[in-house]
């Protein structure tokens, strides 16, 4: 019995499928790290950066920002302190910029930009 090229085409595409297909369901999802913080981190002023936060645990009050494994601070600084000083401060917001939930406004440990620094920023 004879198959023709395209019936083999067919046939090896459809088998290639089901095998990635089983590899992909094997292999473990990662989990989501919901603490970091992720996007484009927006230039609001001096050095002072604005992102939304999607999840926040807890009280507003008591978030803690981390820059990779450094804890950042003053906590809840003002947002005159921020832009003007910056150093680590942060503070956390309900909507005054027109996101749809709470943003974060804060400075990197040694006032970079966030988006070219390399460092990854976590908010517990």
């Amino acid at each position: 019995m004879r198959i023709s090229a395209s019936t083999r085409i067919v046939i090896g595409s459809t088998l290639f499928a089901l095998a990635s297909s089983a590899l992909l369901y094997l292999v473990p999802a990662s989990p989501i790290d919901r603490q970091l913080l992720r996007g484009t981190f927006h230039f609001y002023q001096g050095h002072a950066f604005l992102v939304p936060v999607k999840y926040v645990d807890g009280e507003i009050k008591t978030a803690r920002l981390y820059e990779d494994d450094r804890l950042l601070g003053p906590a809840n600084s003002t947002q005159q302190e921020i832009i003007d000083k910056g150093a680590g401060r942060f503070g956390l917001y309900r909507d005054r910029w027109g996101y749809f939930g709470p943003a974060l406004m804060f400075s990197t440990s040694d006032n970079t930009d966030p988006n070219t620094n390399g460092r990854k920023y976590h908010l517990r």
